[in-house]
């Protein structure tokens, strides 16, 4: 197991959510919100629609004199652009709910972690990028992994 081992599972499971859109294994950044944006849109739909995953911390505790527990925080940030007429609050938040339903009951995702928490997503609102209204999430998942 390794962090790089459970980022890379993360994304994988992630990925394989139908309708999710894009997905990175890693924060994207850019001073250009306009390029920012381009990144996330989607071309099956045209509209704003992405995630991205990000480690934000790491606490570790010894269990014995050889083995470490290490508690990976992950948080998983996505958008979709806002349109009133497709209701797309009602979009974004079945995705949320189908991303935590890929991760629920896999607590070891797919071997490559001891344990992983159940998904939670205290943020979940509407955030302007740009010129954009988006959609935005986060979703938190800790991951723990015993070297």
């Amino acid at each position: 197991m390794s962090e790089t081992m459970i980022r890379q599972e993360i994304y994988t499971i992630l990925s394989g959510v139908p309708g999710v859109g894009k997905v990175y294994d890693y924060e994207r950044w850019m001073v250009d919100l306009g390029k920012f944006l381009e990144l996330f849109k989607d071309p099956a739909s045209g509209r704003i629609l992405g995630w991205e995953i990000s480690r934000v911390a790491v606490e570790s505790l010894f269990l014995s004199r050889v083995e470490e527990e290490a508690t990976h925080r992950f948080v998983i940030k996505g958008y979709l652009g806002v349109k009133d007429a497709d209701a797309t609050e009602k979009l974004f938040n079945g995705l949320i709910e189908a991303i935590r339903a890929a991760f629920r009951g896999n607590v070891t995702l797919n071997g490559v972690a001891e344990l992983a928490s159940p998904m939670t997503a205290p943020i979940i609102d509407v955030r302007t990028f740009g010129s954009v209204l988006c959609h935005y999430g986060e979703l938190h998942l800790a991951v723990v992994e015993i070297t």
